[in-house]
């Protein structure tokens, strides 16, 4: 979790982790301090959510979240010839049921219903090893 240093300059917001939900729908939110709260929100969140980080004040004793905390954009550059695309653990492509991974570790991942490789000049399989089938 960030320490909240980029919220100092705004008054009474705290940051806060989305640990769940009550009964009646209330966020379950954990503080940096290991408070816990139930908050409204002026955001839509989701089951999904848990686990975010997120913006939250206390307006009249009672906590409301002001929004989800925003990972960061992947890093694209491009000129006129090349472009490139950059996430700091993954990149994926994907359309329909063809996907192309990328990941941090040097693994490339390639899925398809069919796969077709074709060269004009040298198609080349290199590798510590190379499994077929």
């Amino acid at each position: 979790m960030h320490d909240g240093a980029f919220l100092s300059g705004l008054s009474g917001v705290r940051l806060g982790r989305l640990t769940g939900f009550t009964a009646e729908g209330l966020a379950q939110v954990s503080l940096p301090t290991g408070e816990a709260l139930s908050a409204r929100s002026l955001v839509r969140l989701g089951p999904t959510d848990a686990g975010r980080e997120l913006a939250l004040t206390l307006i009249e004793g009672e906590a409301l979240v002001l929004g989800l905390i925003q990972p960061p954009l992947p890093v694209v550059e491009t000129d006129d010839e090349t472009l490139v695309l950059e996430g700091n653990r993954q990149v994926t492509l994907r359309c329909g049921q063809a996907s192309l991974t990328l990941t941090a570790d040097g693994r490339v991942v390639v899925r398809g219903t069919s796969i077709l490789s074709r060269a004009d000049g040298p198609n080349r399989v290199q590798g510590a090893s190379v499994q077929l089938n």
